[in-house]
């Protein structure tokens, strides 16, 4: 019985696998398990290869057209070899492989990290720089590039970067999806970028930020307890000698509420954990709130809510709370 070994993997990055043996590895690559390990291979196997780098969509196009020239039968007799058969289900192979090599082509290139709601997760990057993912968060790298060409990373979500400086003083560059860019050499800060906006917190070192907006035309330089706000229709907002710990409080799932309005609060835990949180009444959504809460679920720390400003949290769904004034 034929079994998918690192052998026969490294064996068909090299072209070298009989149509069976493709076949065989279609099959195996439908395990999400084995996807990683494929991956892991094929870095191991493009490293001893840097000059390879296969265009898939081309062999794809052509393995199609090859296909279409052994469907067709001799149009005087009619007939089709049998050897044509078999040249046919070998580019049917051959066309799936390519195919799922063409879906595959973003995580071959790429890798990606994800926290789910309430989940916090630290990261060692290749070039030894230190991240740590806040919940609801997404990090993209380059999978063949980072460390070696360029040292670049794109954010969505919340995440404090602890950067560490190369004496070939390569920059450390992160993006965010509404065009923020902060540019270090070795540093530590934290960067939040969702849908409200981004915004960039420095504790140590300094950062240069460029923005494709029109509210930052020209480079900023921030300093440590330096906060940047970009809001989502483009504003910036730059505040000094901010408290570091104000920013980083998540990474202990602690929330510090300083003279916070509970619609400010109801968004957090929204970002925080996936759940929505409703204040209908209006007087209640502007009630303030301060202090330092330690919790890591909603529930958890709607419950404190609850006391500090007496009212009632309602479950009105699986994922949806309603806070009412008590009577």
């Amino acid at each position: 019985m034929l079994m998918v070994t690192k052998d026969l993997i490294l064996k068909s990055f090299d072209g070298r696998t009989t149509p069976l043996q493709r076949a065989l590895l279609v099959d195996w690559l439908e395990e999400p398990a084995n996807v990683e390990q494929y991956y892991e291979w094929l870095e191991e196997w493009e490293r001893d290869n840097p000059q390879f780098l296969p265009d898939v969509v081309p062999a794809f196009e052509r393995s199609l057209q090859q296909t279409r020239l052994i469907i067709e039968p001799d149009k005087e007799t009619g007939f089709r070899p049998a050897w044509g058969r078999w040249l046919l289900a070998a580019s049917v192979v051959l066309a799936l492989l390519m195919g799922s090599a063409w879906l595959l082509r973003e995580p071959l290139l790429n890798v990606r990290y994800h926290t789910a709601f309430g989940e916090l997760r630290t990261l060692t990057l290749p070039d030894g720089s230190r991240v740590t993912l806040n919940a609801n968060t997404q990090l993209r790298l380059s999978r063949w590039q980072f460390g070696r060409q360029t040292r670049e990373v794109w954010l969505t979500g919340e995440a404090e970067f602890s950067v560490r400086h190369l004496l070939s003083n390569q920059p450390f560059l992160v993006h965010t999806p509404d065009g923020l860019t902060v540019r270090v050499l070795g540093t530590e800060f934290v960067v939040y970028s969702r849908a409200r906006g981004s915004k960039v917190a420095l504790t140590k070192g300094s950062v240069q930020l460029q923005a494709d907006q029109p509210g930052l035309t020209r480079p900023l330089i921030i300093k440590p307890g330096d906060v940047v706000t970009l809001s989502s229709k483009g504003r910036f907002t730059l505040r000094h000698q901010q408290t570091a710990s104000t920013y980083t409080a998540w990474k202990d799932h602690q929330f510090i509420f300083d003279n916070t309005s509970l619609t400010e609060v109801a968004y957090q835990i929204t970002e925080q954990f996936g759940v929505t949180v409703d204040v209908p009444d209006t007087a209640l959504a502007q009630s303030k709130i301060g202090g330092t809460f330690r919790a890591q679920s909603a529930p958890e720390l709607l419950d404190v809510i609850a006391q500090m400003l007496n009212v009632h949290v309602y479950k009105t769904g699986r994922q949806h709370y309603r806070l009412t004034v008590n009577p």
